[in-house]
């Protein structure tokens, strides 16, 4: 089966985590199926916007790229920032790449096309594959399908729900949020349509070793001694950022050993100075409390070596894959109670859940777990076992393609 995959964001030089799950689902899905291709729609950058440092990246990104031995299509689409909602990423997304993807088809022929994200490339998904005469799927991952009923998104992605042919949602959560869009309840959706499949993680196959742990814990000055509590993602109140500092001062007032570690900074992007403001202003922060930019892909393994604990503070996830990839890795997981996170641990107390947000539950729990090597093992391999059974990847994306087959052949 050959399949065109749309994404929003797909990682290119000058952001090369943009979009990075998309392009893990991509690979693991070249390996279920004959063929694939992207189109992922890159802003068109008039001269006098490329001088900031967002549009600047923007003009950077080539038309046409092959990554892994994929190919990615990038055509520009026009927007204007504030203005239009969600027509630029809609419509006019639609307007600007039709043309380009029925030259691909022409030289291809798709059998199905399958879109990362329903807000604008689930819409770009089901006009393209009305165009094609094939079958266009989708996946909802969180923020897509929490729109306002009443605004310019929220019209987009119900029209996006009731176009497609088959829409996967990350969690439960998130089909029942898509009810809403759709004026109806989750138990009204057609099952066969609207299927709860988290896309997962791929796990590899041996674990970075001591060594490797040695060479990471050095490369951040952290002793042999000292125990490293380690969150991952973006800078920012949503991520949980602000209740992370909160749970580090309590921890840090019971067990002064730990370093808290927070990876994913982006300056231009995200808050990391009000966060730096606030750790200088604690001592007790500012001496244990480390903020570095965002590590590769490649190198999150050999990061995730190098913890003890990983904090997981997000206020709102579709499937928080950092979490994921820390459980997979053996590290003692600590989350607050989302949704997506009650999901994740079914039920099976394969990490710590805490009442949302409760930054002084969090911080002891944390303590707690810093004080006891054979908790920190044992809540470890529940969570390894966890992701292995129920968050593969290539597991996930079997299920789907098996789904999107039917499909094409009915």
């Amino acid at each position: 089966m050959k399949i065109l995959a749309i994404a929003s964001s797909y990682p290119y030089a000058g952001f090369p985590f943009s979009g990075i799950f998309n392009e893990k689902c991509v690979k693991a899905l070249q390996q279920l199926c004959d063929y694939i291709e992207v189109l992922a729609p890159r802003p068109y950058v008039p001269g006098f916007l490329a001088v900031t440092p967002r549009w600047k990246l923007y003009s950077r990104i080539a038309g046409f790229e092959d990554r892994n031995g994929i190919s990615i299509n990038r055509p520009p689409v026009f927007q204007i920032p504030g203005i239009g909602g969600s027509f630029w990423y809609d419509r006019g997304a639609y307007l600007a790449c039709s043309g380009h993807a029925k030259k691909m088809h022409g030289r291809v022929n798709f059998d199905a096309i399958v879109s990362f994200d329903l807000l604008g490339a689930g819409g770009l998904a089901w006009q393209i594959g009305r165009d094609l005469g094939i079958p266009a799927c989708g996946w909802a991952f969180g923020s897509d399908v929490r729109v306002s009923v009443s605004s310019s998104d929220g019209r987009s992605v119900a029209r996006t729900l009731r176009n497609l042919d088959l829409i996967f949602y990350q969690s439960a959560e998130l089909r029942r949020k898509a009810a809403q869009l759709l004026d109806g309840s989750a138990g009204e959706m057609q099952q066969e349509k609207h299927v709860v499949l988290p896309h997962g993680i791929p796990v590899p196959a041996t674990f970075p070793g001591p060594e490797s742990r040695k060479a990471m814990r050095k490369s951040w000055g952290v002793t042999e001694d000292s125990l490293v509590v380690l969150s991952v993602g973006r800078i920012t109140g949503q991520k949980g950022s602000y209740d992370l500092l909160e749970a580090a001062a309590h921890a840090l007032s019971l067990n002064r050993s730990m370093t808290f570690l927070l990876v994913g900074s982006m300056p231009a992007f995200d808050e990391t100075e009000m966060v730096l403001k606030r750790i200088a202003a604690d001592a007790q922060l500012k001496n244990n409390v480390l903020i570095l930019p965002p590590c590769s892909p490649y190198e999150i393994w050999d990061v995730l070596c190098g913890a003890d604990i990983f904090a997981f503070a997000s206020h709102n996830e579709g499937m928080p894959n950092s979490l994921l990839e820390a459980m997979a890795a053996g590290l003692p997981a600590v989350a607050f109670d989302i949704p997506a996170v009650q999901e994740l641990d079914g039920g099976t107390s394969s990490l710590s859940v805490i009442e949302s947000f409760d930054a002084g539950h969090f911080g002891r729990e944390i303590a707690d777990l810093a004080a006891s090597r054979d908790k920190r093992i044992h809540a470890g391999e529940k969570g390894r076992k966890r992701v292995q059974q129920q968050f593969r990847i290539e597991k996930n994306m079997a299920e789907a393609l098996a789904k999107i087959e039917k499909l094409v052949h009915r």
